[in-house]
């Protein structure tokens, strides 16, 4: 056993003075310690190590002799594989002076010998030497300092050992919990959606046969929220999601709504459609919704029935359904799709911080996801920390934050993808460019053909989405048929970011007004008013475009009120 004890600061060479007044800790990396007796440098620097740590016994963790250092000369910890805790310049650890491994403080005041763990019945033995081996939690191959059971054989990664038991992933509906094996069959990831080698610890479920690799099930941050459920008492999630309460047998009351709701059938045709749900702002065509006994308020009935709280992949904690009108939060009544990217005036879902907002069309696609243009099941992918160049086979686009992943790797060679932009699109919209319905195409793959845009009268990509007319052949982008801004109800108010208060007005007028940046006639279904001068139109390209809502987008970053980068259109020449 080796004591560490640090008389001067690393930097200064001086010697240290006591103190208790704590501060972050340069040994265990821990923030304030309750006072506690420490170290601290003499002179200017935030140098500081707490008294119980300087004076700590350090089992021996390696053949060689270790060397206690400080600097940022290692990667990570070789046993916690922890890279935060070399971030700080001056942070204190142990290097072997013959070979290249480094072991952090916390690491090394652990023991050799777990006598009690979450892992494994029996004591646990540290190896302190790295060896290639499987480990029988994770079922992860790797050359690693594993810990062992002397009476079964049994080997685990040191970060493997305090799995939890019973957790919540925001891939599922249900707990699941960890078990030492599946057993033989055919296991497949509900998360990555790969094999799982069922001799080896996995997570299940026991309400049905979801499974997920232990590695994927305890992502940090991405897919588990860190809460161990051990003991923690199940709840009835279905009664505290529903959103609203049963008057009568046709008669509802909505908690985002004063009135009564009346189940009815939507009047409006295909070929005419007057009423949009305030929920997803799509129109209605003849089918069943939930209408206000008083006033214009509508739904659609699966609208209606949107929970208030339900897991999604983008989010690690349930998030949350709002009507954005009823907050003034980002801009006034109107928000940027975290999932899809466009503007949205409708109902959404966010985290407690409002920092990850999605609209209800993208936060309807969870896990799979079943879409026309391809005979085979999506899968959902969210791991918007590890971005990877992939294309939509609906835009071509090839940065696709979050997406839908074919993992049929016999017919197609997982090769297809969809972004949630192209994913949500209207199989068939109404467009005043033409008096009949337009119908989604996906793309003439096989056809030497040349479209061209009706509206921009630009050529269409013929291997990309576009909107087309059965009728008389019109062919549109999907981009202009939306301008971005495809979740959009006429009739709210919007503070545009420092620019003044605009109305969004349908563009029906028989003379189209003049935009007032681009100084064109306004294009598109929606168009912006101002309600200081009624005389001042902007089209919605111009009114959503970067030049002139940057300065606003980048003061609610630096807020902290907006995590992603919107999609907006391209800079507008004044």
């Amino acid at each position: 056993m080796d004591q560490m004890n640090i008389k001067r600061c690393p930097d200064h060479g001086c010697f240290l003075e006591s103190t208790k007044k704590s501060s972050k800790c340069y040994a265990c990396y821990e923030d304030h310690h309750d006072n506690k007796q420490g170290y601290k440098c003499k002179m200017s620097c935030n140098f500081y190590v707490h008294e119980e740590c300087n004076n700590a016994n350090i089992p021996s963790h390696h053949k060689h002799p270790l060397k206690l250092i400080t600097g940022k000369e290692s990667e990570s910890c070789f046993l916690c594989k922890d890279k935060n805790v070399f971030d700080e310049p001056d942070v204190i650890f142990y290097q072997c002076s013959q070979c290249s491994f480094s072991i952090c403080i916390p690491c090394a005041r652990k023991p050799l010998i777990f006598h009690q763990s979450k892992a494994h019945e029996h004591q646990l033995h540290q190896v302190p030497i790295a060896v290639s081996f499987t480990c029988d939690a994770c079922g992860l191959q790797s050359t690693n300092y594993p810990c062992i059971c002397l009476q079964c054989c049994f080997m685990i990664h040191r970060t493997c050992i305090d799995l939890p038991h019973v957790i919540y992933i925001n891939r599922h509906d249900h707990r699941i919990s960890r078990v030492s094996s599946l057993g033989p069959g055919k296991w497949i990831c509900g998360v990555c959606y790969d094999l799982i080698n069922g001799g080896y610890g996995a997570y299940s479920c026991s309400v049905c046969s979801y499974v997920v690799h232990s590695k994927c099930a305890t992502k940090r941050y991405l897919v588990w929220d860190r809460r161990e459920l051990e003991g923690v008492p199940e709840q009835d999630e279905k009664e505290e999601s529903k959103p609203f309460k049963v008057i009568d047998h046709n008669l509802i009351k909505h908690f985002r709504h004063e009135h009564n709701l009346k189940a009815s059938s939507s009047s409006s045709r295909l070929e005419e459609p007057r009423e949009r749900c305030y929920a997803c702002t799509l129109p209605l065509y003849s089918e069943l919704c939930y209408k206000c006994t008083q006033c214009g308020f509508i739904l659609h009935d699966a609208c209606a029935n949107l929970p208030l709280k339900k897991r999604h992949g983008i989010f690690t904690t349930k998030p949350t359904l709002w009507d954005m009108s009823q907050h003034g939060t980002f801009i006034q009544s109107l928000f940027c799709c975290a999932a899809c990217g466009r503007y949205c005036t409708g109902f959404l879902y966010c985290n407690d911080a409002i920092s990850i907002v999605i609209d209800v069309r993208c936060a309807s696609i969870s896990d799979t996801f079943k879409h026309e243009s391809h005979p085979h099941w999506l899968f959902a992918i969210f791991y918007y920390y590890e971005i990877g160049k992939v294309r939509c086979e609906g835009c071509d686009l090839d940065d696709c934050r979050f997406y839908l992943c074919c993992m049929d790797k016999d017919d197609c060679g997982g090769g297809y993808n969809l972004c949630f932009t192209c994913a949500t699109l209207p199989t068939s919209v109404r467009h005043e460019y033409d008096d009949h319905p337009l119908s989604l195409c996906y793309g003439a793959k096989n056809v030497n053909a040349t479209y061209c845009c009706g509206i921009c009268e630009e050529e269409i990509y013929s291997k990309s989405w576009f909107y087309k007319c059965d009728e008389c052949g019109s062919t549109l982008h999907t981009k202009c048929v939306f301008r971005g801004l495809i979740h959009a109800l006429p009739g709210y108010s919007l503070e545009m970011g420092g620019q003044g208060s605009f109305d969004l007005l349908p563009n029906n007028c028989l003379s189209r007004p003049i935009c007032y940046l681009c100084k064109t006639r306004c294009m598109g279904d929606l168009v912006l008013n101002n309600k200081a001068d009624s005389s001042i139109f902007l089209c919605c390209s111009c009114g959503f475009s970067r030049k002139f809502l940057g300065a606003y987008m980048e003061r609610q970053k630096k807020a902290g009120l907006w995590l992603y980068n919107p999609v907006i259109s391209p800079e507008i020449k004044l």
